[in-house]
């Protein structure tokens, strides 16, 4: 291995020459004894068996390298020998074969019983390639491999590009926290439901947010200009216009919680092509930037692609980003928390979390409507085959009846205390 490459591995991995450093990582003293940390469930529950490649996916700035560093940080304290711990950060490499090579030297050195964590491999044009030459040479065997991105898309249809080389290896998921999630952060256990709620809205579940608030009472706006410089630099690395990125945004956030078709989302706005406007949207949707959520077709049990769908931010400070680039405006906290006092803002925004914390966990997910009847359903979930139906409110309201079906009330009350909805 070429003396530059091991020095670049020897500064990614300081524990190999003393395993106390991983407590001066930049990222764990970022959490240290800090009231707003949060471990995700994945950090005692992950196994580390020979064989297995799991894939961690997630939009950036989630706490994806956080989670790493903890897990090392784990497999340390449980007696893991510190040189069969590799970490690397895949951001800079220009080709899977680069990898490949690094990988191959690393690897012959260490050949049994080392934890290999990749992160942000989807930056890695072909990355399975790389994986799949390690493979077929038996360098993975006595492997455990733990794989992170930022792109749905490329992670799910590379890692079907490894058959029978995954182990039992699995597929995992991190989000911005829930606002169960944050009701359990040391700094807001006390804080009473409905203040969660409204300070949920404001501030969102990203970490670097909940820093911001926990410790100035309000989102700074470098940290909404961090966020938003990390969309740009995604759609750019697809040739995606910041111009119509900037436009697009604004017109999800402009058609907040109502039923759009593709040429609808882009009326009155600089973008003129619908075809346009599906490229850009899918590719928020791959970036877990956006959710698009389709109408139900009874007589399919699916969806019902030619009619409008609606599409939610994945979380509250998307949503402010969205509104404010194209409009200039700076200084957004204070902005955007005498928006959400509009009632039509507060019940998109109520809306967008409860359907948000439905899809994390199911791939069926849909809302429904009838032009005939002038009725629509916020949220319907296909269940072995019966259909459970709910209208999403921010006041209580009396169940009804839909599609021949109850169509049961989720309150904030209701969503907040619910096992069901909480991830």
């Amino acid at each position: 291995m070429k003396e530059s490459v091991l020095e670049i591995l020897t500064i990614q991995n300081p524990w190999w020459r003393d395993p106390a450093s991983i407590r001066d990582d930049l990222h764990l003293r970022a959490i240290a004894d800090k009231p707003y940390r949060y471990d995700p469930p994945i950090l005692h529950t992950l196994s580390f068996l020979p064989g297995d490649i799991s894939i961690l996916r997630g939009p950036r700035q989630v706490g994806k390298t956080t989670l790493i560093k903890l897990l090392i940080e784990r497999l340390l304290r449980e007696g893991v020998a510190p040189e069969k711990i590799l970490y690397l950060s895949c951001e800079s490499f220009a080709d899977f074969r680069s990898l490949e090579s690094l990988l191959i030297h690393w690897l012959q050195q260490h050949p049994e019983g080392v934890r290999l964590f990749l992160d942000e491999i989807s930056f890695v044009p072909d990355w399975q390639r790389a994986l799949l030459a390690l493979s077929n040479m038996g360098l993975l065997e006595q492997a455990s491999v733990l794989l992170t991105g930022s792109n749905a898309r490329d992670l799910k249809e590379s890692g079907e590009r490894l058959p029978g080389r995954r182990g039992k290896g699995i597929d995992l998921s991190l989000y911005p926290l829930s606002p169960q999630e944050l009701g359990r952060l040391p700094c807001f256990e006390s804080t009473a439901a409905e203040d969660l709620l409204e300070i949920y809205l404001k501030v969102g579940g990203f970490p670097r947010a909940i820093k911001d608030y926990v410790e100035k009472g309000s989102v700074t706006d470098t940290t909404y200009e961090t966020y938003r410089n990390w969309i740009i630099g995604d759609a750019h690395r697809y040739e995606l216009r910041q111009e119509t990125l900037r436009d697009i945004l604004f017109r999800i956030a402009e058609t907040a919680g109502t039923r759009v078709t593709w040429p609808a989302l882009i009326k009155n706005s600089p973008v003129k092509s619908h075809e346009t406007a599906l490229q850009y949207v899918e590719h928020l949707q791959d970036a877990f930037l956006c959710q698009i959520i389709h109408c139900y077709h009874p007589n399919r049990d699916g969806a019902a692609p030619q009619k409008a769908r609606k599409i939610y931010f994945v979380d509250p400070i998307l949503q402010a980003i969205g509104a404010a680039w194209k409009l200039g405006i700076t200084n957004i906290y204070p902005w955007f928390s005498e928006k959400i006092r509009d009632p039509s803002m507060r019940g998109y925004l109520f809306e967008s979390l409860v359907i948000n914390s439905f899809a994390r966990s199911r791939e069926r997910i849909y809302f429904w409507y009838s032009t005939k009847d002038q009725t629509e359903i916020d949220l319907v979930l296909p269940s072995a085959g019966d259909l459970r139906l709910y209208e999403i409110k921010l006041q209580a309201g009396k169940p009804w009846r839909a599609l021949n079906h109850a169509v049961e009330i989720i309150d904030p009350t209701i969503f907040l205390e619910s096992r069901e909805v909480a991830t």
